[in-house]
This record gives structure tokens, sequence and C-alpha cells, in this order.
């Protein structure tokens, strides 16, 4: 199959890319946010109620529902035909929609209990519990919208339609800078800004709902009718969905922990909170690429006993998954300071939090490859509709975190997170691989090290790069440059870079296909 390199590589990077796009519209928004909320008790109240939509949008948009739907649709498919894959939406749309209904009615009941249990530290700070509270009730609606927004999706993904579904999240960003526009425009408050943005939250979820539905009304299948009809396919969904949905939701979960982790100390659950905007960048384009079209690949191969084919596509996605991951890990660590300088410091956030926030983005750099592992093994055992491995895997990791936060003694609360954080990515990663290779479905085999020797070569040369560059940079680089120069500057000093670790990956046989394509041949 000599074109399957080619054809994981364009889908991987036009999930990626839409992502990238999400993310970039992402960093608008948070910038807009740290100069108007900064990182006191406000923006801790708005970060921490934008925490449980934010966390569900990631979850999702990371394959959460396609680890336990597209296995069981396209078996569907294959054994009764379109007709009754389409039923089966139906089905699986008219449950979904009064489960996550009456789930929000709860959450809106619940939700000063909801806030204690993602930021504890609150508990001791009435107002900000009370401010916390309110945004979460007024932005609580998105988790329905978002999440029958993603099953459509889910249906795309599975007839190998990328595009719609991976832009349609940019969406909520795009009402979240509209919103933040008008109320830095109008000099609103910050507390009654971070209400009409926590509005928009819920704007934009509705949205993305309808965009992919129109996707679906004007594709090769017609918009699904909701039915409440119980079939044998929905209980194998159920029983695939709880287990699937936990064990994709790990890297966000630990996140969760990560926050509960940060809150004993004021404005430490922002400096996390905007380190994990810049960590979710690099993330985002690789493993959303890998949850979202690796898993109908695999899934393919497992219905028609391909295990060859299987490690083959495993091998190729560690592969272009770490050819990203590496160096974007490093560049991070190394440019933490100008990164987060150029991005958020400015109004009302001041050089202690780009110090704090620099600090915790270099501890969850430190993850960022294990997180892609993690993710690419996870892949196997969902296509396999054997979720209860990666579960484990993800309750260990949950564990590391937890217990991480517990023992660690770094200065900065942030930093104490983003460190267990990074440790959780680490256990996710060995477990699953331990798994793996216990089971027989992939081992670590030598066509592997050659690659991933020569993206590490060309990252070490891409360091050297920016060393040369940075001190040639750092007046426009300072505060007290223009910020259009000093954006100017970053992005010099980012292209550069990625023009040399390029040019050297090409050049050491890092980025070759026809490499990738010989991985999965028997040694």
């Amino acid at each position: 199959m000599p074109a399957e390199p080619a054809k994981l590589a364009r889908n991987s990077l036009v999930v990626g890319l839409a992502t990238v796009l999400s993310r970039l519209l992402g960093f608008a928004r948070d910038m807009l946010i740290a100069r108007m909320l900064g990182a006191g008790p406000v923006a801790d109240a708005f970060l921490v109620a934008f925490r449980l939509p934010n966390l569900m949008r990631r979850v999702l948009g990371e394959g959460g529902l396609n680890a336990p739907f597209v296995p069981v649709y396209l078996d569907l498919r294959s054994a009764e035909g379109a007709q009754a894959a389409r039923r089966f939406v139906g089905e699986a749309f008219a449950w979904l929609a009064l489960g996550v209904g009456a789930a929000t009615g709860l959450g809106l009941l619940l939700a000063p209990w909801l806030v204690l249990a993602i930021a504890g530290g609150f508990h001791d700070a009435p107002q900000t519990l009370a401010m916390a509270t309110a945004y979460t009730r007024i932005a609580l609606p998105f988790l329905a919208f978002t999440t029958l927004a993603s099953l459509l999706a889910a249906v795309l993904n599975s007839e190998g339609r990328f595009l719609v579904a991976a832009l349609a999240p940019s969406l909520l960003n795009l009402v979240l800078i509209a919103a933040l526009i008008v109320a830095l425009t109008t000099g609103m408050p910050s507390a009654q800004g971070a209400a009409l943005i926590a509005a928009a939250v819920s704007v934009g979820g509705a949205l993305h709902l309808l965009m992919v539905a129109v996707a679906l009304w004007y594709g090769d299948m017609p918009l699904v009718r909701p039915r409440l009809r119980w079939s044998p396919a929905m209980t194998r969904l159920l029983r695939l969905g709880g287990p699937a949905l936990l064990a994709a939701s790990t890297s966000q979960l630990v996140l969760l922990v990560s926050t509960q982790i940060a809150s004993v100390q004021p404005g430490a659950v922002s400096w996390l909170y905007y380190a994990d905007r810049v960590f979710q960048l690099p993330l985002g384009f690789v493993a959303v690429a890998m949850g979202v079209v690796l898993l109908p690949a695999i899934a393919v191969r497992e219905t028609s006993g391909d295990d060859a084919g299987r490690r083959e596509m495993i091998d190729r996605a560690l592969v272009l998954g770490l050819a990203l991951a590496i160096p974007a890990a490093i560049a991070l660590t190394w440019l933490a300071d100008p990164i987060i300088s150029v991005l958020f410091e400015r109004g009302r956030f001041t050089e202690i939090d780009r110090i704090r926030t620099a600090d915790a983005m270099q501890a969850f750099a430190a993850g960022l490859p294990f997180a892609v592992i993690a993710k690419v093994f996870a892949q196997v055992y969902f296509a396999r509709q054997t979720p209860r491995l990666p579960l484990y895997a993800g309750l260990a990791a949950l564990g590391v975190a937890i217990l991480a936060g517990q023992i660690a003694a770094l200065p900065s609360p942030a930093t104490n997170a983003a460190v267990a954080a990074s440790l959780a990515f680490v256990t996710q990663a060995c477990v699953l691989g331990g798994f793996l290779a216990r089971d027989g479905l992939w081992r670590p085999r030598l066509p592997l090290l050659w690659p991933i020797l020569a993206v590490l070569a060309a990252s070490l040369l891409m360091v050297a790069a920016l060393a040369a560059l940075t001190p040639w940079l750092a007046e426009s680089l300072s505060t007290q440059s223009a910020q259009l120069r000093r954006a100017a500057a970053l992005g010099a000093l980012c292209g550069g870079g990625g023009l040399v670790y390029a040019a050297a990956g090409r050049a050491l046989g890092a980025f070759r296909l026809r490499e990738l394509g010989r991985l999965g041949k028997p040694l």
C-alpha cells in the first residue's frame, strides 16, 4: 500500500492544521483575557469556570467520542450496510441528548461543588468561589452542545471527512474573541466582562453543533433522525463508551488534578492555565491528529485481521508524532520566557506572572513527547474495542499526578502542578507500551531507532540555532520594544529554529515517507 504513508500524513496534517488554527485563535483569545483579567481573583474564578467546558472540548476534540463510536459504526456499516449505520447514529444522538441534557441540569444545581472539585483552595476565598459558581452556571450549557456536535463529528471522521469536524471548534474562539473585544472597547469592569465571556462560551457551543449538523446535511449522509430506541449496537456503544471516554480523557483529567494542586495560592491557577495554553498548541497538532485520524486507520486493519498493517501504522504514527513533539518540547523549554512575555505580559499580567507561567510551561514541556506516545498507543485498544487497559493506564497516571502534587516542593504551586502532569504522561506512556508488548500487539524495533535519532540530532542543531539567534534579538524581545516588533522578533526566532530543524531533519532522513513506509517490514 504505497499510498498509505502519504494518506496518514495528509489526513493528520489536515486535522493538525485545523487544530493549530483553533489553538492560534485560542492564543489571541487568551492574550485578550490576560490583558483584561490578568492573574487575580476574577481571572482565577473565570478560568476555573472555563476549565470544565474547556476540558470537555479538548477531550471530545482529541477523539474522546471517536474511541467508542468509530469501531462500532464501522463494524455495523460493514456488516449491515449504510442504512443500519445511519439508524444507529440517530439512536446514539437521541440517547446522548437525553443524557447530557440531564447532566447539564444537574451541573447547574451542583455548580458550587463542581468548582470546589476543580479548585478546592477556593473554599477559603468565598468571593472567588461565588464568582466562579456564577460563571460556571452561565457557561455550562456549552457541554451539551459540544457533546452532541462531537458525536456528529465522529460520523464525519468515520467517513473520512476530517476537515469540517476539525475546523468547527474554532467557532468558540471566534465568539470569545468578539466578546472580549466588546468588553475591552466598552471599558467593562473585569467581573462583568468575565460574565459576558462565560455567556459567549455557551453561544460558541451552539454554533459548533450547527456547523457540524449542516456539514452532514449537505454531505453524502442525510441529517440523522433522533430515535429513542435501544439496539444491540447501543449496548456495545454503552459498554465501550464509559471506559473509552475515561481513558481518552486522561490527559485532561490530569490537568484537572493539576488545577486542584495549583489552587492553594492566589494567581497560581492563572499561571497554570496560561502555561497549559501554550503547551496545548503542539500537543493539539500531534495528539488530536493521531487520535482522530489514526483510530479509523487502525480500526479498518483490526476488522480485516491485518496485524502487520496495524504494527506498521503504529510505527508511522510514532515517528510522525515524535518528529513534531520532541523539537516542540525542546523549543518550549528554551524559549519559555520570551514566549510568555510576548504573548501575555501586558495590562494586568505582570513580570512575576510571566516568570511563574514560564516555569510551569517548562515543566509541562518535559511531558509532551510522552503525552503523544500515550495517545498513539491508546488508539490500538480503542480500535480493538477493549478500552479497559487504557483506562488502567489512565488511572495509574492520575495516581502519579496526585502523589507527585503532594510531595513536590518547588516554590510555585503552578510549577508543582505542571511537574505532576508531566510525570503522569510518562507513566501513562510506559504502562500502555508495556501492555502492548505483553499482548504481542506492538514492540519497539530497530527500524524505529534511526528516524528518532535523526529527530534528536536535528533538534540539537535547532537549539544551537536558537542559542545563536537569541542574543541578536534580545533588544527586540524586551518589554521596552513595541508589541509588533516583539511579536516579529519572536516569530523570527521560532521560524529560524524551525527552518534549521526542518532542513536538518530532512537531510538526516527523519521526514522521508519512503523510510516511514519501510518501518512495518519485518527485520
